[in-house]
């Protein structure tokens, strides 16, 4: 019987691999050995020698260990959903916004340093929003409004050792995700509890994908080599999108039975 290793992720994938021994790990308390070129994952259940791996790791702050066993699971050659390499492209948020602006996709613009004290050099005209690091979720991330606000940032941020980006405002009317899962491709408009777009989100219903950004998605998809892949975007009041960011991992909440579906379908199949 093929294993199927989880890494994170929701419990109700076990339900979609039924004939297949699947089995859950949390990335925190898990190690990952290759050895005579077989990868093995042990942690205080016991060890697991996955044929497959459902990389699930979702909004969790990117640590220098998930990097090296990415690289480990691509030395051992073991299929992963999405492939090591693919989830090796979008590691970083830098990385991540380069790749969406080499591709010449409309990206959010930014200024960044790789000190907290460079500071000074990467204000703008207020309002904008900083982020510090690698973070997701929502976490690490500030809008500034005015000069005393700034000044206070400044001081509390003065204790990290990280890079950092400066964004301007967008006082955006609709948050858009396009989730792209093989060929197929679905659009869902949400709305959050405040600025931070998806993040708290508390409303949200599917809209028929447009085919400007259905060829955008596409495009990264190909370019990544992903088997999903979804792009968030923010809609002006004048009807500009822009991108934010783009997620190897994304959230599947509010969409159709049919992703679910698709994706465990890649999974088995690989």
């Amino acid at each position: 019987m093929k294993t199927i290793l989880i890494i994170n992720g929701e419990k109700y994938w076990k339900d979609y691999f039924a004939g297949y021994e699947v089995v859950q790990k949390k990335v925190q308390t898990s190690e990952f050995i290759v050895k005579d070129s077989s990868l093995y994952v042990v942690d205080a259940e016991g060890v697991c020698k996955p044929d497959v791996i459902f990389w699930r790791l979702g909004a969790v702050n990117p640590e220098a260990k998930h990097r090296s066993i990415l690289e480990l699971i691509d030395y051992a050659g073991v299929p992963c959903v999405n492939s090591a390499s693919t989830l090796l492209i979008g590691y970083d948020r830098l990385s991540m916004l380069n790749k969406l602006k080499r591709l010449e996709l409309p990206v959010v613009e930014f200024n960044a340093a790789t000190a907290i004290t460079q500071l000074k050099n990467l204000e703008m005209t207020f309002p904008f929003v900083i982020k510090v690091g690698n973070h997701h979720g929502g976490y690490g991330k500030s809008l500034v409004s005015n000069e005393e606000q700034w000044e206070e940032l400044k001081d509390l941020l003065f204790i990290h050792q990280n890079y950092v980006t400066v964004e301007k405002f967008i006082n955006y009317q609709n948050d858009i995700r396009y989730l792209a899962i093989n060929d197929k491709v679905w659009a869902m408009k949400r709305k959050g509890r405040y600025w931070k777009a998806n993040s708290l989100t508390q409303e949200y219903h599917m809209i028929e994908p447009e085919k400007e950004w259905i060829e955008k998605i596409k495009l990264l998809q190909e370019n990544i080599k992903a088997d999903i892949v979804a792009i968030d975007i923010l809609e002006t009041e004048n009807g500009k999108k822009i991108i934010v960011e783009y997620n190897d991992i994304p959230g599947l909440s509010g969409f159709p039975e049919d992703v679910k579906l698709e994706l465990s379908d890649i999974v088995k199949n690989k």
